[in-house]
């Protein structure tokens, strides 16, 4: 009678333990869904959490987590706490959970991965509107986002043809103003060299004419000097 006694007590204890635990779980899910009600992200964010941790196989807590961190910027750990509600085999709205994974992805800007969140969320639930409507968002998003892509590419294939032409020509200028001052050097050597040419020839003919002038001058001394000799004879010949 003891132990049945003691069973039925320990039993009862362990009961009136877990109902506490339970209601524990349920204010403080409440409260965290008034806060983020009332738009105090940052508290439904700390309430959820701890929530999330005391009871970490309980996915609807993660994805209350999930949704308040995606209010506060934090699109990562959004993910990974809507990741972790999905883990719960017994969740009933994995269809919001998709659909808000999707719109994770739309604001990462990574609207592939957001089509197919949001794919799994219509084979959910075919019913979901929301999730229908953001499909057809990211869709256009996705298109618009490849056109971007074609068209940076197109700008950068244009932009390195471009450069490559500049460089082209500019190149061909340099070897345009090489050969031309190549040219000018050349023709400036001709000249220096006709110079030269011109007053060697110059002086050539100075000195020719000099020479010409020594000759002549010398010429006209010997016939002077002969004809004095002549005046001599003569006039030694007469007086003789």
């Amino acid at each position: 009678m003891k132990v049945v006694l003691i069973t039925m007590v320990l039993l009862l204890h362990s009961f009136l333990q877990a109902e506490l635990l339970t209601y524990d779980k349920v204010l403080k899910n409440l409260k965290g869904i008034k806060q983020y009600s009332g738009e105090d992200y940052q508290e439904s964010e700390n309430t959820f959490g701890q929530n999330s941790l005391e009871y970490p196989r309980e996915g609807e807590l993660h994805y209350n987590l999930g949704n308040s961190q995606y209010k506060n910027g934090k699109l990562q750990e959004a993910e990974n706490s809507y990741n972790l509600a999905l883990r719960d085999e017994s969740i009933n709205n994995k269809s919001e959970i998709r659909q808000n994974l999707g719109n994770v992805k739309f604001q990462q800007q990574k609207y592939k991965e957001a089509l197919e969140n949001y794919r799994m969320a219509l084979q959910e639930d075919a019913n979901n509107e929301d999730a229908r409507y953001n499909y057809e968002l990211a869709s256009r998003f996705l298109q618009q986002q490849q056109q971007q892509k074609d068209q940076d590419k197109d700008n950068k294939d244009n932009k390195e043809k471009q450069e490559k032409q500049e460089k082209q020509e500019q190149q061909k200028d340099r070897q345009q103003q090489q050969q031309e001052g190549e040219q000018e050097q050349e023709q400036e050597k001709e000249t220096q060299q006709q110079q030269q040419q011109e007053s060697k020839d110059k002086n050539k003919e100075e000195a020719e004419k000099l020479l010409q002038a020594l000759l002549a001058k010398e010429k006209e001394e010997m016939k002077k000097e002969r004809m004095k000799m002549n005046v001599d004879k003569a006039r030694k010949g007469r007086y003789w």
